[in-house]
């Protein structure tokens, strides 16, 4: 993204020039930005010390939020027309690959969803928050224009595409340009779009009438941005944890080195070492000396493993919860005790975070749909019709099942509760179906709402 910045801000007015005047985004978020996707890559500035050997603490932890959010997930696009069937399997795609997506969200601060036409299919491009930046943003602080980056390779050439949507009183203006490396610079000089097979097609700009909300969705991470709490753009969730991970990683190196540090070794003199020279397949345990003193001296220190390890696991715990995440999601759990108020609490921080996730990206799904409707309407023979999203989300991180339906049973044995909404609670039946089935009479055809009524019931 800086190079794309400074290299279109050099550009002539007709080459792009004012592109670089609209760009929203300033130089310490862009640098933030590009810190947290070298740390998920595992290529964190503190990495460049040869001694420090990275934990990859970034993408476990996207990892293991993007599966809780997506656990057991059902979404469908429903409606009694063509419509909703062509766009549930359009979404298909998406299904598959949505724990992927998000789980780059979340380690990165954001992801673009950007569907496009294809064959008589709508599929959906990814673009991750280092190949795009905002231009406009609109009142509530969503982002309504961009650039986004595509690059592609050819020999000692690298050509860059720039794809950029911006919202006009006419529709949505999509405009696009390719360029051609020379030397370091990546786009030093303008080249048609035919230049590159896959971009041949592509319209140089285009403008979609009538539409006026942007054809892109930005997944953005329901995070506080301490860096520019104003822009648009969202943080990783380990915007608040960078110091943390890279005291995580030099503490770990540590533990390394007392383990490679401390191994057994026998220094020996090297005029008791056949020829002077240690056998090869003991070279890692003789060590050879030029001392003409003892024969051979055991090298065998104590480890100090445990202090490092119990440090190591404090700072995993302080970055849990820098994160939002409950104990011993990367911290070892046994290391120490907890109450059952602490258990509780970690579990509901995890479960609030878990959930504004998910609301963030029921929200990016709905407008995904409604970007493919849209488009939907250029392909022939796609019947017109309405449509409706039902979602499904799993709620069992916080909530102990087994558990709860033992304190259910308990609650019915004390009388406190009736049989029948066990059944309405955990098999989903409504409340005449549950009756019926544990031999309750439903009195009369309507609600009975009398407090007789309701005490009988």
């Amino acid at each position: 993204m800086n190079r794309i910045k400074h290299a279109v801000g050099k550009m002539p007015p007709e080459a792009g020039g004012a592109l670089g005047e609209r760009m929203a985004l300033s130089e310490p978020m862009r640098e933030a930005v590009e810190q947290w996707c070298r740390i998920y890559e595992n290529d964190a500035p503190w990495l460049s010390d040869s001694r420090v050997k990275g934990m990859n603490l970034l993408p476990a932890i996207s990892s293991e939020v993007a599966r809780m959010a997506t656990l057991e997930l059902q979404w469908r696009v429903e409606g009694s027309s063509g419509r909703a069937e062509f766009l549930q399997r359009q979404t298909e795609p998406v299904k598959r690959q949505l724990r992927q997506f998000l789980e780059y969200a979340v380690g990165k601060g954001g992801l673009v969803l950007k569907p496009y036409l294809s064959a008589g299919r709508i599929l959906v491009e990814p673009v991750q928050a280092d190949a795009f930046f905002p231009t406009e943003t609109s009142a509530d602080g969503k982002i309504t224009g961009a650039v986004f980056l595509e690059q592609a390779r050819r020999g000692e050439r690298v050509f860059t595409r720039l794809e950029e949507h911006r919202m006009t009183d006419g529709g949505v203006l999509v405009d696009n340009r390719a360029f051609v490396s020379v030397g370091a610079d990546p786009l030093a000089r303008e080249v048609p779009l035919e230049s590159v097979r896959e971009w041949a097609n592509l319209e140089p700009q285009v403008l979609l009438q009538g539409r006026r909300t942007p054809l892109f969705v930005y997944l953005k991470m329901p995070f506080g941005n301490t860096t520019e709490p104003t822009c648009a753009l969202g943080v990783s969730i380990a915007a608040r944890a960078v110091e943390l991970m890279e005291e995580a990683d030099r503490q770990y190196s540590r533990l390394l080195w007392e383990y490679e540090g401390g191994e057994l070794a026998v220094d020996a003199d090297s005029t008791y070492l056949i020829g002077g020279r240690m056998p090869q397949t003991t070279r890692r345990l003789f060590r050879s000396l030029n001392t003409g003193a003892d024969f051979y001296h055991v090298y065998n220190p104590a480890f100090r493993d445990e202090s490092l390890r119990a440090g190591l696991n404090e700072l995993l715990r302080r970055i849990e919860f820098a994160c939002g995440l409950s104990y011993g999601i990367i911290s070892d759990p046994g290391q120490r005790e907890m109450t059952a108020t602490e258990i509780v609490s970690a579990k509901q921080r995890l479960f609030s975070t878990v959930k504004e996730i998910q609301g963030a990206l029921q929200q990016a799904l709905d407008e995904l749909l409604n970007i493919m409707d849209y488009w939907a309407d250029f392909l022939p023979g796609v019947p017109a019709g309405g449509y409706r999203v039902q979602y499904q989300w799993d709620d069992s991180i916080v909530t102990d099942l087994a558990a709860e339906k033992e304190q259910f049973l308990q609650e019915i044995a004390a009388g406190v509760r009736k049989p029948w909404e066990f059944r309405v609670h955990f098999l989903g039946e409504t409340a005449d179906q549950a009756k019926a089935a544990c031999g309750v009479t439903i009195s009369g055809t309507g609600a009975d709402n009398s407090s007789e009524g309701l005490l009988n019931q």
